[in-house]
């Protein structure tokens, strides 16, 4: 477990993304930097040349100006203190979560093998309502952003039984696909948000 990486999003509304940047920097020190875009983004470059982004997302009960989300660089367990410092800064300068709200964690697969995947999809299944109700996720969230284990899936993995990454890739995709687009349908399932992230070689 320790060796583990991992990135978090966290949804916050009611303060601005450049205030919620500098909460940020008020804890890993660095620069603070506004890139705008699409996303209108603001970057903190912390101290280890690390990249924090707060960015918008039209998803949140909010005006745009009140959207930030906050995208952390790749972390690891000796980060959860400063990670969590993070979280109170922000809470402190006034961003707030509504049910609109969200928090998404991704898993670095290096740790994982193609079996222990597949296991973790069909524990997945079994304990599904209960992940549900544990989170208190609400209907609508439930039929778009966080779906239940796509049984197809499943099917296909009980089936095959993979041995590699490029299969399960093959098996969640249909086809092996190295490079899906950022908003994939496939990504708004249970499985695909609780399994693994990695760039190029995610089956989600």
């Amino acid at each position: 477990m320790q060796n583990l990486t991992f990135g978090i999003e966290i949804e916050t509304i009611k303060q601005t993304r450049e205030r919620v940047a500098k909460a940020i920097q008020s804890v890993v020190g660095g620069q603070v930097s506004h890139l705008g875009g699409m996303y209108d983004a603001w970057t903190v470059t912390d101290t280890k040349s690390r990249s924090w982004k707060v960015v918008t997302d039209s998803s949140l009960n909010a005006s745009r100006d009140r959207q930030a989300e906050v995208v952390s660089p790749v972390l690891k367990a000796e980060d959860m203190e400063e990670l969590q410092q993070i979280i109170r800064a922000v809470r402190h300068a006034g961003a707030k979560v509504d049910t609109s709200c969200g928090i998404h964690i991704h898993i670095g697969a290096d740790a994982f093998t193609p079996k222990a995947i597949t296991n973790l999809v069909k524990t997945v299944n079994k304990q599904e309502e209960l992940i549900y109700e544990a989170l208190k996720v609400s209907p609508n969230r439930k039929a778009t952003w966080a779906k239940p284990v796509n049984q197809i899936f499943l099917r296909k993995l009980e089936t095959s039984k993979p041995k590699r990454m490029d299969d399960l890739n093959t098996a969640w995709y249909g086809g092996l696909n190295r490079n899906p687009i950022h908003y994939d349908r496939s990504r708004y399932y249970v499985q695909s948000k609780v399994m693994w992230s990695t760039a190029g070689a995610s089956p989600c």
